[in-house]
């Protein structure tokens, strides 16, 4: 996965076709046009330096420096202020605003590059160690309740005099529980702390989404703690994209597990592929209580808290987990609540190319109607 992508902010369109030439060779790019353009595509693009002109109309330079600065998914940021002037009183005012640093125009391409470079790394640094200090602490707190339902059982145990076997068995089976779900836990935090800092090894190869739902699906019904839910799914007869089957996996998982979890008795969730452009896009959709738009852009944040209402132990990584590996396949990742009563999570996978498509053919049962509702069960 690549960190180093760089926003460019300039209301001149020559001003950015001149930075274009000089980095998009070397570094994945965004542009905007415009202040209030930069702080909406800075929160889905997650630059980690922002190469931002002073001289705008509407907001200025110091005005989308202090905003970013205000808002907790920008702050790691670096940004270099641009500008055809030199005065020392401007530089001063960029740097109270929350400059990192200050480049005249017209720049030095090879000082450029130096300063672009030295910010990523001290970016890409910064965010690691403050992702290591955040996952330690997201762990801390949501392993306390398996932690409090195993240390009791094993002190009970030790403590009590002979059982039944029954009785063991139910409380070793307790134990076992949670156990597992702290398991899970710890290796959604090794996980999603290995792709931030790029130490993941992902396997693609042509994979049929449609084998892969309907067999995540199937699993749903082995859900313990039950209830029962309708599935609706509207899948082509296959749908073979390029990806990493076992982490692709995942993320249909967290997003069903997540719509089974928020829908109404006897609600249904519907899942589906359709094509999209070069892609195909999965969506799953619920008949739960819906979020409100405020909270839907830290749906995907692991430190960000939903209201208590969503939150379900462990669901925050899941989600965070599942952009960064929407993110490594280059697709998209999100959700709409707009409708009353149905929230609709979704992702893109690039379709798998005439080559892949063949060398799978063999693989790929083409089995599977439009349409099929199964009755399955899902926790509380």
């Amino acid at each position: 996965m690549n960190h180093n992508r760089i926003l460019i902010v300039d209301d001149n369109s020559t001003n950015i076709a001149i930075l274009e030439e000089i980095l998009s060779d070397h570094f994945p790019l965004a542009t905007a046009a415009s202040g209030e353009e930069a702080l909406a595509k800075a929160v889905e693009f997650r630059p980690e330096v922002v190469l931002l002109d002073i001289m705008m109309p509407g907001m200025n330079g110091y005005e989308v420096c202090r905003a970013m600065r205000a808002s907790p998914a920008l702050r790691h940021c670096k940004i270099i202020m641009v500008s055809a002037r030199a005065m020392v009183s401007e530089r001063i005012e960029g740097y109270e605003a929350g400059a990192d640093d200050y480049i005249v125009k017209p720049f030095d391409e090879d000082e450029l590059l130096a300063k672009v470079r030295i910010y990523l790394r001290l970016s890409y640094l910064e965010e690691i160690n403050k992702l290591k200090s955040d996952i330690l602490m997201l762990l801390n707190h949501e392993t306390r309740t398996p932690l409090n339902n195993i240390i009791p059982v094993i002190e009970m145990l030790l403590d009590e005099g002979p059982l039944e076997p029954d009785e063991y068995k139910h409380w070793l089976g307790i134990m076992r529980k949670h156990a597992d779900r702290l398991h899970r836990l710890l290796d959604k935090g090794i996980r999603l702390s290995a792709m931030r800092s790029d130490a993941w090894t992902f396997s693609f190869a042509a994979t049929d989404l449609c084998a892969m739902v309907r067999e995540v699906v199937s699993e749903a019904v082995t859900n313990e703690e039950a209830r029962k839910v309708v599935i609706d799914k509207a899948l082509p007869s296959s749908a073979l994209a390029v990806c990493d089957a076992g982490q692709v996996r995942s993320v249909i998982q967290a997003m069903l597990d997540n719509a089974m979890r928020f829908n109404p008795p006897g609600g249904r969730v519907r899942i589906g592929i359709t094509p999209h452009g070069r892609s195909w896009r999965l969506s799953v959709s619920d008949e739960g209580p819906g979020i409100a738009p405020s909270l839907a852009a830290k749906v995907f944040d692991e430190f960000n808290d939903v209201d208590p209402i969503h939150h379900i132990e462990g669901q925050r990584l899941s989600l965070a987990l599942a952009r960064e590996i929407v993110r490594a396949h280059a697709g998209e990742i999100g959700l709409d609540s707009s409708a009353p009563g149905a929230t609709t999570f979704s992702f893109t996978l690039p379709i798998a190319g005439p080559r892949a498509a063949e060398a799978s053919r063999t693989e790929v049962a083409s089995v599977g109607s439009r349409q099929d509702t199964a009755l399955v069960t899902a926790s509380k």
